[in-house]
C-alpha cells in the first residue's frame, strides 16, 4: 500500500523504523476506492447505454440531499476534486457529492442515470490508476460514512471510515481488523479489493473477515449481502467490488484481538542485496504464521541503493530474534545487518508507526482540509507517483534476482525507484481460491514497483523505468497483479487480477448493473 514514502522522506522513514516499529507504507497503501472512473479525456466519453437523459440540473440535486454537494467555483472544489496522487490534479469531476446515507447515494444515481452523467465513486481517495475521479464526472464521496462500531468479536463501519480510525476505536476495546497500513486509506475499496497488511498472514486479508455490507445497486435499490443474502454480491465484493456493482455504504466484519507484537528492522549494505533477497524469498513466506515480513530496497537519483527488512510478529521478542538469526547466518545468506532494531510495542502504536502516524493524533493523521475525510489540523502529505505490481508463485532463479538489482540500480540514472517485496502465505492462502473474488490465494510473494517524483516534475523518466522494470519481471512471475494497485498500463487486467473469478464476475455484473452505470476503464 502506498502512503506518502515520498523518497525525499525515506531519512525520517528509515528513522521511524530505528524507533521499533516499520516504515509506513512497507504493507503497501493501496488503491483503496470503492470505484470510479476512468480519467476521461472529455466528459462524453461515458455511454450511456440507453439510459434517459436530459440537462444535469446541479441545483436541484444539491437541493435534494441531505448530504453536501460541491460543483466547481465553490471554496472547497479544488480539495474536493483531489485524489491522494497529485499526478490527477489536472481532472475535473462536474461535482462531488459528499453523501450523508444510502437515500443520498440512491438519489445521485437517479440523477446520473437521468441526466446521462458518468459517475466514480470515491471512499479514501488513492486509487493508483485516479478511477475513482474523472473529467465531467458526478464523484460520490462515501467519506461523511465513518462511524465506527463494535462489540467483542464484530465491527460495523460505514464505507468512509478511514483506516486509522477502525483501528484506533477496536484497539480502545482490544481488537483489530487485519487492514493496511496507510492512515487515509478508506476501509471500503481496501476491502473490496482484498485488503493486505502486516498481519495478513497470522489473520488473513481484510475482504476474509468481511461477514455482510450494505449496497445501493445501479437501480437505487439499497440490498444487503451477507453468506446468505445475495451470496453473489457478497462473493463477487471480496475481491472486485471497487465500483463494479454498486456503491458500498457499510460494511461488517469479524474482529480479531489486538494482541501486542514484537517488530524488527535490519540495514544491510547493498553489497549483501544479492544474498539478502535470495535468502528472504524463500525465508520469509515459510515462516510461521504470526511472522509477517517484507523486504524494501531503492534509491535516489543519483545515490547508491538500500535495502532493508521489516518484520512484525504475533509471536515472542526471542522466537523473533531467532527467525532474525537465521535469516543472516544461514548458508548463503548476508550476514548480520549492520543496523537492527527489535523489540516488543502494543498492537496500536505498531500500526500508528507503519501509517507515518507514531506521534500525531487522530485530527493530525490526517490530510489537510474542511471536506470529509479532511480535518484542518492534518498533516499528512499527498504524493506523486506511479506503481505495477506482480505476484510471484515462485523464489526468483539467479537472474531473476539480478535482473531486480540492476533495475534498482538502473533507477539511480534516472528516478526515484522504491521496491516493495512482502511474504505472502500463511492465512491468505489458506481460503480456497473459488470461495472469495480474490483469487491470488497460491503466491509467496506479492511485488510492488514504485517510481516517484515531485509534484510539477516530469514523471516520465521515471515512468519509463517502470514499465521497462515492469517489462524485465514479468517472465519470472506468475501473469497475477493486485486489483488494490490498479495498474491502467496491464493489457490482460481481467485474468491479471480476477483469473478464474472473472467469468463469474462478468454474469453478477449483469445482474446488478445491466446498463453499466458504474462503468470505467477497468470495470468487470
Amino acid at each position: 500500500m502506498r502512503c506518502a514514502v515520498r523518497m525525499d522522506r525515506r531519512t525520517v522513514l528509515r528513522t521511524a523504523l530505528a524507533a521499533g516499529a516499520g516504515a509506513a507504507g512497507l504493507a503497501g497503501c493501496s488503491g483503496d476506492d470503492d470505484g470510479g472512473g476512468k480519467p476521461d479525456p472529455k466528459p462524453s466519453g461515458s455511454k450511456s447505454r440507453g439510459r434517459t437523459t436530459g440537462p444535469a440540473d446541479w441545483p436541484a440535486l444539491a437541493g435534494s440531499l441531505d448530504g453536501r454537494l460541491v460543483l466547481p467555483g465553490d471554496d472547497d472544489y479544488r480539495v474536493a476534486a483531489q485524489q491522494y496522487n497529485t499526478r490527477f490534479d489536472d481532472l475535473r469531476p462536474a461535482a462531488v457529492a459528499y453523501v450523508d446515507h444510502a437515500d443520498d447515494v440512491a438519489e445521485c444515481l437517479g440523477f446520473a442515470r437521468g441526466a446521462g452523467v458518468p459517475v466514480s465513486v470515491r471512499s479514501g481517495g488513492h486509487s493508483y490508476a485516479g478511477f475513482s475521479n474523472g473529467n465531467g464526472r458526478l464523484v460520490l464521496d462515501v467519506s461523511a460514512l465513518s462511524r465506527v462500531d463494535s462489540d467483542s468479536g464484530t465491527a460495523t463501519v460505514g464505507a468512509g471510515a478511514r483506516t486509522i480510525d477502525v483501528y484506533e476505536v477496536l484497539a480502545a476495546r482490544g481488537r483489530t481488523i487485519p487492514a493496511g497500513s496507510c492512515a487515509t486509506v478508506g476501509m471500503a475499496g481496501l476491502t473490496l479489493g482484498g485488503g493486505h497488511g502486516v498481519v495478513s498472514r497470522a489473520y488473513g486479508l481484510t475482504c476474509d473477515h468481511l461477514t455482510g455490507a450494505t449496497v445501493v445497486t445501479a437501480d437505487g435499490r439499497t440490498v444487503e449481502c451477507s453468506a446468505d443474502e445475495n451470496e453473489d454480491l457478497f462473493w463477487a465484493l471480496r475481491g472486485a467490488g471497487g465500483g463494479n456493482f454498486g456503491v458500498v455504504t457499510e460494511l461488517r466484519y469479524d474482529t480479531r484481538e489486538a494482541a501486542d507484537v514484537v517488530a524488527a528492522h535490519m540495514v544491510w549494505p547493498w553489497s549483501k542485496a544479492e544474498a539478502l533477497l535470495t535468502t528472504w524469498q524463500r525465508w520469509g513466506p515459510d515462516q510461521p504464521d504470526e511472522l509477517w515480513s517484507a523486504v524494501h530496497f531503492g534509491n535516489t537519483r543519483g545515490g547508491e541503493p538500500t535495502i532493508s527488512v521489516a518484520a512484525l510478529s504475533l509471536g515472542t521478542e526471542d522466537d523473533l530474534h531467532d527467525a532474525v538469526d537465521f535469516l543472516a547466518d544461514q548458508p548463503g545468506g548476508p550476514g548480520p545487518a549492520e543496523d537492527v532494531a527489535i523489540g516488543p510495542q502494543t498492537y496500536i502504536h505498531a500500526m500508528r508507526t507503519y501509517a507515518g502516524c507514531a506521534q500525531a493524533g487522530r485530527e493530525q493523521c490526517r490530510l489537510q482540509g474542511s471536506v470529509p475525510g479532511r480535518n484542518a489540523r492534518g498533516t499528512l502529505q499527498r504524493d506523486t507517483f506511479a506503481a505495477g505490481s506482480d505476484f510471484y508463485d515462485e523464489p526468483l532463479p539467479a537472474d531473476g534476482v539480478g535482473t531486480l538489482l540492476d533495475r534498482a540500480e538502473q533507477a539511480a540514472r534516472s528516478a526515484d525507484a522504491l521496491f516493495i517485496l512482502t511474504a505472502l502465505g500463511g492465512a491468505v492462502n489458506r481460503v480456497p481460491v473459488a470461495d472469495t473474488a480474490f483469487v491470488h490465494r497460491g503466491s509467496r510473494v506479492l511485488a510492488q514497483y514504485i517510481s516517484s517524483w515531485d509534484e510539477g516534475e516530469d514523471g516520465g523518466p521515471g515512468e519509463r523505468w517502470l514499465a521497462d522494470t515492469h517489462a524485465a519481471m514479468r517472465r519470472h512471475a506468475s501473469g497475477a497483479a493486485y486489483q488494490n494497485y490498479a495498474d491502467p498500463g496491464l493489457r490482460k487486467w481481467r485474468s491479471a487480477y480476477y483469473g478464474p473469478a472473472a467469468e463469474r464476475l462478468a454474469k453478477v455484473k449483469e445482474r446488478y448493473d445491466p446498463e453499466r452505470l458504474f462503468d470505467f476503464g477497468q470495470a468487470v
